[in-house]
């Protein structure tokens, strides 16, 4: 389609063929809800529709500044890339787009490689596919949950047709009745030795009610399992539909119920579980009722009231705390309780009876019963006085690296590791004479002639630490060149992969 465009424009049959295919061209280039670059063979943009810059996050200006590989990811095999768009004509592939803010973009990329004015160039469709990618995750996750739950639930799963066949059961039922899936699958519900004699007429009889009925069914049965022992369980039993309503499948699901009777053992030791939980941790945790009531606190919580923790339990703040701490509590509590929005990792600073100053992070949300209404408060806090201190240190510590890169004699400008320029301090403006506007996001090689830049790559090596100086040139602002000495550092992060570069330099006189 693209080389019938271009064909179109440069036909010769007439202005008024041309006019109309040069109005087509510009309304797909424009109109188009993806990013449209026009670059020659080797990446540069040549050319580059207005959605580019919603897209990379770019300046359009910006954007015809830049190579479609300084776009795309930095391991990218840009030779072979190159290799494969002129063997297929084209390349069709999902990767992501660096934008300028340096997050990834997921994306489909639509490469045509055809000639114009006789010499090849690229027409590069990008698509975002951020909601797909998204969509697919999401798949991915429910299929794995419906994996888990089936495979791994504690009850007995069965998946039936509308005839009763059964087409699928997991490994609790497999175990239940002690035989292997692939002796199940494919008999039917009722001519398997399965349910009990006893059990089998009412199994049946709330199958048919499910397929007439088409409502879930709950019920009791005795199972059986290859060693003749009966045990009772609980049969819930529902259907799955299509899109068109049409019955799909019949799940039944078959619990256990011999556990029933160990059920206030299992709360019990549930109880004394969370208990313990809640008395060694080191965060400070309570639970309010609707009245503001303490009903349940850890001991951490009380010696931080110096209170024990009965004394604690039934009371308000007011009973507990003075007037003006009470008071902004219960508006807090009761903001949670009337909004339902919970206050999380709030920081607040705190006087101690012997006056000791501490930092507590809080977190307050609210409580709710099974039907979903609001039945108290939770709170957690946290002693972070130890965090504040680091915190408070380490940005000391970066107001003095900012008061010395700023304050150097040597200019410095640090880039990513597509060499694009991040930051600089005062000195590189006042020797290039140069503002933000002329160096954010310009491309280090920019401020180099080819030759004085071919030089410098010539000799510098990322893995050479101790590199002396290079003796260059640079350009200023009004393109006047002047001698420095220019040191280049590699910035690496803690695994050692590449993330930018620090240039230094100092003018110097020229012999």
């Amino acid at each position: 389609m693209i080389q019938e465009v271009y064909d179109y424009l440069q036909d010769n049959e007439g202005k008024n063929k041309l006019d109309t295919s040069n109005k087509r061209y510009k309304t797909l280039f424009e109109h188009i809800n993806a990013a449209v670059l026009l670059t020659t063979y080797e990446g540069q943009i040549l050319e580059a529709n207005h959605r580019s810059s919603d897209f990379f996050g770019y300046r359009f200006n910006e954007i015809m500044c830049l190579s479609l590989k300084n776009l795309l990811p930095s391991d990218l095999d840009w030779v072979k890339f190159q290799e494969d768009i002129a063997a297929q004509g084209g390349l069709n592939i999902e990767t992501y787009i660096i934008c300028k803010d340096g997050h990834n973009l997921p994306v489909e990329l639509s490469i045509s490689l055809f000639d114009m004015k006789k010499k090849p160039v690229m027409f590069v469709l990008i698509w975002d596919i951020t909601e797909r990618k998204t969509s697919e995750e999401k798949l991915k996750e429910s299929e794995k949950k419906y994996h888990g739950l089936f495979q791994y639930s504690t009850d007995g799963i069965m998946v039936l047709d509308a005839r009763g066949t059964i087409i699928d059961v997991n490994t609790r039922l497999c175990e239940m009745i002690e035989c292997k899936k692939e002796k199940i699958i494919g008999n039917n519900l009722f001519n398997i030795e399965f349910f009990t004699a006893k059990s089998l007429p009412s199994v049946v009889y709330q199958f048919e009610q499910l397929l007439s009925d088409k409502k879930a069914q709950y019920y009791t049965a005795q199972i059986k399992n290859k060693q003749d022992s009966f045990y009772d369980v609980e049969v819930s039993s529902f259907f799955l539909v299509k899109k068109d309503k049409e019955v799909d499948n019949f799940i039944i699901i078959i619990r256990d119920i011999t556990e029933r009777n160990n059920s206030e053992k299992a709360r019990y030791i549930e109880q004394e579980l969370f208990r313990t939980l809640m008395n060694n941790m080191l965060d400070s945790v309570y639970f309010k009722d609707e009245q503001n009531r303490y009903i349940l606190v850890n001991k951490v919580k009380a010696e931080q009231s110096n209170l024990s923790i009965e004394e604690m339990l039934n009371k308000t703040d007011f009973e507990l705390f003075s007037e003006d701490q009470a008071k902004k509590i219960l508006e807090e509590d009761n903001s949670i309780l009337n909004s339902g929005k919970p206050i999380l990792n709030k920081i607040e600073k705190t006087t101690q009876s012997e006056g000791t100053e501490k930092w507590i992070s809080v977190i307050k949300v609210p409580r709710y019963n099974s039907n979903y209404e609001i039945i108290g408060t939770m709170g957690i806090s946290r002693d972070i006085t130890s965090e504040k201190h680091i915190e408070d240190e380490l940005a000391r510590a970066q107001k003095r690296y900012n008061s010395i890169f700023n304050s150097t004699l040597y200019a410095i400008i640090q880039t990513n590791e597509n060499k694009i320029i991040s930051s600089w301090n005062k000195t590189t403006e006042k020797l290039l004479q140069m503002n933000y506007d002329l160096l954010y996001s310009k491309v280090i090689k920019d401020l180099f002639t080819w030759e004085e830049w071919d030089k410098i790559q010539s000799q510098f090596s990322e893995y050479d630490e101790n590199k002396p100086p290079i003796k260059t040139k640079i350009k200023k602002n009004e393109g006047q060149s002047i001698d420095i000495k220019l040191s280049i550092n590699a910035i690496k992060d803690d695994s050692g992969m590449l993330i930018g570069y620090y240039y230094s330099f100092y003018e110097t006189v020229s012999n």
